[in-house]
């Protein structure tokens, strides 16, 4: 049995996809009844639960070979969730931890690299054998139907510096790879970078070229200070932190990558952006 927690976010979606085309039996965990709908997907079991209570992560790891663990992104305690979900499967005797953190996580600037940074750390300490996942900025990311039916790629960072960029699709293949090789990627850390490397302009040029409408991108800048209404919560505020950091780290020195690595892993080329935009289109 292999756990994969916050599997109803779109990370997780993806991986259990992936898990069960590869002939694994998937136990699907998240706080929502809503990961019960992955049932009709093909998942052995839909574990609902908090990930910050020790009793359901005590549950979810139960009869586990291999924890898949996808912390939820931009969550104000992810460290501490993570460090509860390496305690569990070490408790358990699970086998095989894969962790997805993300591509440069010693940017500690950035709060959701610290958090993954801190996970990693308690992985490598854990004395379980693992694997870190390290993907880049997802493809996913653009809403190409969206893009192509309003005409306009709107981003809230600079659209003239470039950042590199993965198809969620092969990092969820490599996950699938990974927990069913095992021992092979035993103690590895792989960072997941696709080849392409664009700013806004060249990404709304490839649309354009693929869908054959004309694109302009326009630049729409993340709000910040507060807002009226009630006082938002932490979780609110966090989320917000995080992304003024993330978004000033793109618009100012972009992020990038190598895809040698992911190329190996998955015996080919990684997808194009090109190939992606086809995909989301429908296109042949």
């Amino acid at each position: 049995m292999i756990l994969v927690t916050a599997a109803n976010g779109r990370t997780g979606r993806s991986v259990v996809r992936a898990l069960v085309r590869a002939g694994h039996d998937v136990r699907a965990f998240d706080h929502g009844a809503g990961v019960e709908q992955l049932l009709s997907e093909g998942v052995a079991e839909a574990f609902v639960g908090d990930l910050l209570e020790p009793g359901d992560l005590g549950q979810a790891v139960e009869g586990v070979r291999s924890v898949v663990h996808i912390g939820p992104p931009m969550h104000p305690r992810e460290a501490e969730i993570g460090h509860g979900v390496v305690s569990a499967a070490r408790h358990a005797g699970v086998e095989h931890i894969v962790q997805f953190s993300v591509a440069h996580p010693q940017l500690e600037p950035l709060l959701n690299h610290q958090s993954k940074l801190a996970v990693e750390r308690v992985v490598l300490m854990s004395r379980m054998a693992f694997t870190i996942l390290q993907p880049m900025h997802y493809m996913q990311n653009i809403d190409v139907a969206r893009v192509v039916a309003e005409g306009v790629l709107r981003q809230p960072y600079s659209l003239e510096i470039r950042l590199a960029h993965v198809d969620l699709e092969d990092v969820a293949e490599v996950a699938a790879k990974v927990v069913g090789e095992g021992e092979r990627h035993y103690y590895s850390t792989y960072e997941l970078c696709g080849e392409d490397f664009h700013n806004a302009h060249e990404l709304a040029e490839v649309i354009s070229a693929v869908s054959g409408r004309g694109i302009r991108v326009e630049l729409v800048p993340f709000p910040v200070g507060t807002t009226a209404g009630g006082l938002p919560s932490e979780a609110e505020d966090y989320r917000r932190d995080a992304l003024v950091r993330l978004f000033d780290h793109y618009g100012r020195y972009g992020i990038t990558g190598n895809s040698n690595v992911l190329s190996w892993l998955l015996g080919r080329r990684p997808t194009s952006f090109a190939e992606f935009v086809r995909r989301s289109l429908g296109s042949h």
